[in-house]
């Protein structure tokens, strides 16, 4: 009666590991969505030692009938699904002019499309559930849209207009929102950034290392925010700040973000 059921994609490595090991330790059973299949059965075997069930289902959000399948799959091995959490993604750089189509299309695709097509896949066995939820992870550059990084802004932005309209949505069937939306901190960001040259690599890897919170950290925030039922989990007092700066005064936080910009490219 007290079994629950989380699903996560890109769950082997980052912030989806995260996830899995900390609702491990509040009693999810996890499968772990992803295609990196021997660091998915590692993250698997992990989890099996907190003394929960945990499978490995290989599975590219970015193809159209793969949560499908997806959802099948977890049925069969978990009968049920309680939270959905929509974690796989990539990163890009680039700005508009120099973004190729197939760098937008990636985006497209797995950044925004995975998410669609999750919710799409689960909502019908998620309003099953009385504590269902789901959780999307976007991203702080959804809200701050930094010069240079167009095409993942333009996503990951999709990603929270997609979940303030979902929120509305499925609150009749009992489903719970989260939209997670860190800054830089400790992942395989950059290695996902095909297109990134090495000057913005390093930048946002000393970001990453300078950063106050761990993907551990907003494991803990994501796991309390569905807990407490909250929508958006913004992981500092700096961007929570940004954040309103933004929407109540965007001329002064563009002007600030183009000061960031001519200090970056120096």
């Amino acid at each position: 009666m007290n079994k629950k059921v989380m699903v996560i994609t890109g769950a082997a490595s980052g912030l989806g590991q995260a996830i899995a090991m900390v609702a491990a330790k509040e009693q999810y059973d996890i499968a772990v969505v992803d295609v990196q299949d021997q660091a998915g059965q590692d993250t698997v075997a992990a989890l099996k030692d907190l003394g929960v069930d945990a499978a490995y289902f290989h599975s590219d959000v970015g193809h159209e009938s793969a949560l499908i399948e997806l959802k099948n799959q977890v049925l069969a091995h978990f009968g049920q699904v309680d939270v959905l959490v929509n974690n796989a993604g990539v990163g890009a750089q680039g700005t508009v002019m120099e973004a190729t189509e197939a760098q937008w299309q990636r985006q497209w695709q797995i950044n925004v499309m995975g998410v669609v097509r999750g919710c799409q896949a689960f909502i019908p066995e998620l309003a099953q559930s009385p504590q269902a939820a789901i959780v999307n992870v976007a991203s702080f550059a959804a809200i701050a849209l930094a010069p240079g990084v167009a095409s993942y802004n333009v996503a990951k932005a999709g990603v929270l207009a997609l979940s303030e309209s979902l929120r509305g949505e499925v609150a009749q069937d009992g489903i719970h929102v989260t939209v997670v939306c860190p800054a830089f901190f400790k992942t395989n960001l950059v290695a996902s950034m095909h297109d990134a040259n090495d000057k913005v690599r390093n930048q946002i890897n000393r970001w990453m290392d300078n950063s106050n919170y761990t993907a551990e950290d907003v494991a803990n925030m994501t796991l309390a925010a569905v807990k407490q039922r909250r929508f958006m989990v913004l992981c500092d007092s700096q961007t929570r700040w940004q954040w309103r700066v933004a929407r109540w005064f965007p001329n002064y936080f563009f002007k600030q973000k183009l000061k960031m910009v001519k200090r970056m490219f120096k």
